[in-house]
């Protein structure tokens, strides 16, 4: 891990989930943060495919990590559970 992506790891804890109140790293919906040439990408895991917050954890996951220095660009993969698992 590089020192990008840590502190991407540490800013995301900054993105509380608004219905359980914790952040989004400490409930484990962070799988993976890559960096290569200022570009990260955070691979994000929904708890429920209908999730109500998810455009509000995207922007404010995408917010936080542009604060980042070093960040030139944000990608985010959203990983949606299936139904009945």
């Amino acid at each position: 891990m590089n020192d990008i992506e840590r502190d991407v790891w540490e800013a995301l804890k900054k993105v509380r989930d608004p219905e359980l109140r914790k952040n989004i790293v400490d409930l484990g919906l962070i799988r993976k943060i890559e960096e290569k040439n200022g570009v990260v990408q955070i691979d994000f895991a929904l708890e429920t495919p209908f999730c109500p917050f998810i455009n509000f954890l995207v922007l404010a996951m995408k917010k936080e990590a542009e604060k980042v220095d070093g960040v030139k660009e944000v990608k985010i993969k959203v990983i949606v559970p299936k139904l009945g698992t």
